[in-house]
């Protein structure tokens, strides 16, 4: 094994929620310590992604460090620019394939495994997650993506050890079988205190801005009718009115990058699932922890890692797991 200190979340990210000092605050829920360390000593351990396989010693840190060369940038414009505006089609695969890795390189997927694998046997699996890393990461960059960005200086997004958290759309309780390729899901990773990607499946997504557009034509008939004297529809346009106001903003963050303003609710949710899927810390730019505290005193079981099966698709192997 390498003496390496090799991360299960990059350095890079960790240091978007660093403080001033260029170190970050982390709680360890297991023993409710809050620490003050620098990126480098956070979420890594040595010789992490080292495996010995078949007496052969096998690294993924080189194949891990170039995807984080390639995303680190584009994250990096996306958190000082606080928007999606000009990222394209190929800085988002490169975005989708870190995500994509990211979802099963930590410690909390690996303890989590209800298989419960020698560390060689999950050098195996990883070599099989690797390899169809890609697949996943092409379900990825095919959601529809918002940026969520927090305005104003109260609250702030955490960010977990375990960062790429999934949830259920209309039953968020539901942490069976969640999946990048399963409908109904969506996806969250934080960025920064103040930015966090969110990633609803197609068939949501596509049922918004169908519901939107509809609104739209609707409003335009009932105004154009008012115009030419025809009289009625103001139930209808009240209607459309609703809808266009409730989904105007997710919409443009879809269609044109702009951010969509993180309410006090989305940002509860999120670090709720920061939380519920982290293995033994939570890291922030601020040393207050109350949220977290309270949603471990809350739900203990969250104390433990998320528990994670592998499903098999022929010779495809894929993760499935939840809070």
């Amino acid at each position: 094994m390498s003496d390496e200190n090799q991360h299960w979340v990059p350095r890079f990210l960790i240091r978007n929620f660093a403080d001033n000092d260029g170190r970050v605050f982390c709680l360890d829920f297991h023993t409710d310590e809050v620490s003050k360390r620098p990126p480098r000593r956070a979420a890594s351990e040595r010789g992490f992604n080292d495996f010995t396989l078949d007496g052969e010693v096998v690294t993924f840190e080189d194949k891990l460090e170039k995807i984080e060369t390639k995303a680190a940038p584009i994250l990096k414009q996306i958190v000082s620019a606080k928007s999606l505006v000009g990222v394209g089609a190929a800085q988002r695969q490169c975005v989708a394939e870190f995500m994509a890795a990211q979802s099963f390189r930590t410690k909390a997927f690996y303890e989590g495994l209800i298989e419960k694998p020698t560390r060689q046997e999950f050098g195996r699996i990883f070599q099989q997650l690797w390899d169809g890393a890609f697949f996943t990461a092409g379900e990825i960059a095919r959601r529809d993506w918002a940026l969520m960005v927090i305005e104003g200086e109260t609250d702030v997004f955490y960010l977990g050890d375990n960062p790429v958290v999934l949830q259920r759309t209309d039953n968020p309780k539901d942490g069976r079988n969640l999946g990048f390729d399963v409908k109904g899901v969506e996806v969250f990773m934080p960025l920064s205190p103040v930015c966090a990607l969110f990633m609803p499946c197609n068939a949501t997504s596509a049922d918004r801005i169908a519901r939107y557009d509809t609104a739209m034509e609707l409003h335009r008939a009932v105004r154009s009718a008012a115009l030419r004297g025809v009289p009625g529809g103001t139930t209808e346009l009240q209607t459309a009115q609703l809808v266009i106001s409730r989904l105007h903003p997710l919409i443009l963050a879809f269609r044109t990058g702009e951010p969509l303003r993180a309410t006090s609710e989305n940002v509860e949710n999120v670090n709720y699932l920061q939380c519920s899927w982290a293995h033994s810390a939570i890291y922030s730019n601020r040393r207050d922890f109350a949220f977290a505290r309270r949603v471990f005193r809350e739900h203990p079981q969250y104390r433990t890692v998320p528990k994670t099966s592998l499903l098999r698709f022929g010779a495809e192997q894929a993760s499935s797991g939840g809070a």
